[in-house]
């Protein structure tokens, strides 16, 4: 790729400003009403550092957000493509020009469609011999800062708890929480009411701490991926490794997927998946008898939304809670980052991770769910590179003149420390907008013990 790639190594500690207008407003807000509530209500100063929180970037967006649109210039991939006898259209996987709406799972930076791979030799480099440029190679490996301005805020947050008193605070949120208990059953009347009010907002309050718990966990597995080398396919050795690129057939082609045998509920070009069948209990309308009484018709309404709290709650701690059905499957393919191709056997990983599903079809109280990996998708692995069997090299007809070809990459086995995965997604689109673990899990921890430290003095 042309240019610069962008430095994404953070190091110690990096300040990230807000780069927009609605940014700024949010963020000078939150500041002045964290002045204010320093000083005169903790209510308003935790809240400012909410504010504070939502509006300042990840340290890399903006500079990761401009070079994405460098990186998708049109007229700068239309000259690429012709300099290299293909149409636009006909050289860009297509799904890959949009990467500043793409998710964790797909490309964000222009990747070569199937009209460009080498079809000849799947194993070889591309025709032109360029790395993809969405590689570590071309863009860099991301390492977030050690530490940014969300530790400032912490920081900031746990002063303030030392200036008005831990216990004290406790205290003033404890009664402000039963004062809002009080208002709410005056206001309706109603003591029943008030208190389920009181209960959504606690499942809601349990909600982002579990959403947070699961974000962390999340972190603590990427972890692994910036600790560890990115290999490139043609000279990757037997071994542990990592290996980034693009999902390519191999000698068995890919699948056409009919989700629990319905042929209603299909997926072509899929060279591994898996689907869930779950089964909710079925839930009627609330009763004509009961909407015409408003307490018995809230009633009704509040244990609607407690049981969508519920659900979300098992999403994000055991997704698909309702599960009645499993399937999963695939076939061996390539993976290739433009400088050559190497044999997966999906078969042989005990973890693969998708990022999102492919489709969901809801029919009455079943919902299907369908996840895989297709042909051009991205895909990061950290593996076991092996040597291939004589008889899987004969199958192909490979004469070992490239390495890589007499290769395989597997998962069965984890190395001493190590968890071998296979995940939808490159090292840049899951690492680049993460936080370090220690700004993430063992500074929070620290500063809560001091928290209660300070209350028990």
């Amino acid at each position: 790729m042309d240019g610069k790639a962008p430095e994404l190594d953070g190091g110690f500690f990096v300040v990230s400003l807000p780069y927009n207008q609605e940014m700024w407003i949010g963020w000078a807000l939150g500041a002045l009403l964290f002045v204010f509530g320093f000083f005169y209500s903790p209510f308003w100063g935790f809240f400012g550092l909410m504010l504070l929180f939502l509006n300042t970037p990840h340290p890399f967006a903006q500079e990761l957000e401009e070079f994405k649109t460098k990186a998708g210039n049109q007229e700068y991939l239309r000259k690429y493509a012709e300099e290299r006898g293909f149409s636009f259209e006909r050289f860009w996987l297509p799904e890959s020009l949009d990467g500043l709406k793409n998710n964790a799972g797909e490309w964000h930076f222009p990747t070569p469609s199937k009209y460009v791979w080498n079809w000849k030799k799947p194993y070889g480099a591309d025709p032109d011999n360029s790395i993809l440029f969405e590689h570590p190679f071309m863009v860099g490996a991301p390492r977030p800062p050690l530490f940014t301005l969300r530790a400032v805020y912490f920081t900031l947050g746990l002063i303030m708890l030392q200036f008005w008193g831990a216990a004290l605070i406790v205290k003033y949120h404890v009664e402000t929480f039963f004062s809002l208990f009080a208002f709410l059953i005056d206001f309706t009347s109603s003591q029943a009411l008030g208190i389920f009010f009181g209960i959504i907002l606690i499942i809601a309050f349990l909600y982002y701490v579990i959403y947070f718990l699961a974000s962390l966990s999340k972190s603590i597995t990427n972890m692994q991926m910036v600790d560890m080398q990115t290999s490139l396919v043609r000279s990757v050795a037997v071994g542990e490794a990592e290996l980034i690129g693009q999902a390519r057939p191999g000698p068995h082609g890919a699948l056409k997927i009919f989700v629990d045998d319905n042929p209603e509920m299909t997926c072509e070009d899929i060279v591994c998946y898996e689907w869930v069948r779950e089964d909710f209990p079925a839930q009627g309308d609330i009763p004509d008898w009961a909407q015409r009484n408003l307490f018995l018709y809230i009633l009704g309404k509040t244990h609607k939304l407690l049981d969508s709290l519920y659900q979300n709650l098992f999403n994000i701690v055991e997704p698909h809670s309702h599960e009645s059905a499993r399937q999963s499957g695939g076939v061996p393919f390539i993976l290739h980052d433009g400088s050559g191709g190497i044999r997966v056997e999906p078969s042989m990983f005990e973890r693969i991770h998708y990022q999102v599903p492919l489709n969901v079809w809801d029919i009455g109280t079943t919902r299907w769910t369908l996840y895989g990996l297709r042909l051009g998708d991205p895909l990061y692995i950290h593996g076991e590179v092996a040597s291939r069997s004589n008889s899987e090299l004969a199958e192909e007809k490979l004469d070992g003149m490239l390495g890589n070809s007499i290769l395989k990459v597997i998962g069965n086995v984890d190395p001493p420390g190590q968890e071998l995965i296979m995940i939808q997604g490159t090292e840049y689109s899951i690492l680049a907008y993460s936080y370090s673990l220690m700004e993430t899990l063992y500074l929070p921890v620290l500063y809560l013990g001091v928290f209660f430290m300070l209350g028990i003095v």
